[in-house]
């Protein structure tokens, strides 16, 4: 199976694979990151990035699911969030130029759980300056491209995540 093919396996699919012994959330997680580095100057989905802290989870998902202790409901995926979501002791923009260089103190509910449930965040996803545009830019983070044409954006405050779930080779 492709790397390609890894990233955009269904969770619940990554899941029953891991308790498998099929595949490793360090696998997943190496293909991830690819995808993220091959897709980084043209698409510009991710804001931060937190591959190493990423690839140490997915390194202790990995020996939970060998030795056959009890996982979370998300134990090992790849999870990106919103740059305007607070997660302890990472930054957070909202895409703004005032924001530059805060670092949340606390984690919001949302993340927070899910942390605890096993996901492990491997970067941020670009949104435009609180999220309020119809189109993913900042002067923060620059534009965010929509992958199957690049003249466009991918839409307002999630373009970050919906340019970094595209699927290469899909129809444009």
């Amino acid at each position: 199976m492709s790397d390609v093919d890894l990233c955009y396996m269904p969770a619940s699919e990554a899941l029953k694979r891991f308790k498998a012994k099929k595949l490793s959330p360090v696998e997943l997680m190496e293909a991830v990151i690819s995808q993220a580095a091959a897709t980084k100057d043209t698409v510009n989905a991710f804001t931060n990035t937190h591959f190493d802290e990423a690839m140490a989870l997915a390194k202790k998902a990995e020996a939970k699911y060998a030795k056959g202790k009890k996982t979370g409901p998300l134990e090992g995926l790849p999870i990106g969030i919103k740059d305007e979501s607070y997660i302890k002791g990472k930054p957070t923009t909202g895409g703004s130029l005032i924001m530059k260089g805060f670092v949340a103190d606390t984690s919001s509910t949302m993340n927070e759980r899910i942390i605890r449930a096993g996901g492990i965040v491997h970067a941020r996803t670009a949104t435009p300056e609180f999220s309020c545009a119809a189109y993913t830019w900042s002067r923060l983070w620059g534009v965010t491209r929509n992958p199957w044409n690049p003249k466009f954006t991918p839409g307002g405050s999630s373009g970050g995540s919906g340019a970094s779930s595209w699927r290469p080779g899909s129809p444009i």
